[in-house]
């Protein structure tokens, strides 16, 4: 039998180009997905989130602080979940486009980012002593 009949398109072969595709799709996926940022504002607090999460920016107006530091505290603390939220989106939304919305992928940033980014607690002064 002459090997050339299948001129690449052994099972195989076939099989080990579609992962090769997945992987650079995944690969392409996690490059774009380090430049999004969540953004969000709450109270005359702006926070800005970065692709994982943390905080890379706050800015907070004179007017915010008008509460006093525990009600700041509470704004600041519900714009970066907002900002999480809106980041939480934002790869869900990618996710999808990269790789279809009933792809095991999608779901997977779906369920991950679901629970991933919880309300931080304020802490009383009692606490903060203890520290």
């Amino acid at each position: 039998m002459d090997p050339s009949i299948f001129d690449g398109e052994t099972p195989g072969e076939l099989e080990l180009n579609r992962l090769v595709q997945q992987a650079q799709a995944a690969m392409a996926w996690r490059t774009s997905v380090n430049a999004l940022r969540g953004r969000a504002q709450e109270n005359g607090v702006n926070v800005q989130v970065s692709a994982s999460g943390g905080v890379v920016g706050v800015t907070v107006s004179d007017a915010a602080c008008a509460g006093g530091g525990d009600a700041l505290a509470g704004n600041v603390l519900d714009a970066v979940l907002a900002a999480q939220k809106d980041l939480a989106g934002q790869l869900q939304a990618s996710a999808i486009k990269a790789f279809g919305e009933d792809s095991p992928q999608a779901r997977t940033v779906q369920q991950s980012t679901g629970t991933r980014f919880t309300r931080a607690a304020i802490l009383t002064s009692d606490q903060d002593d203890q520290r």
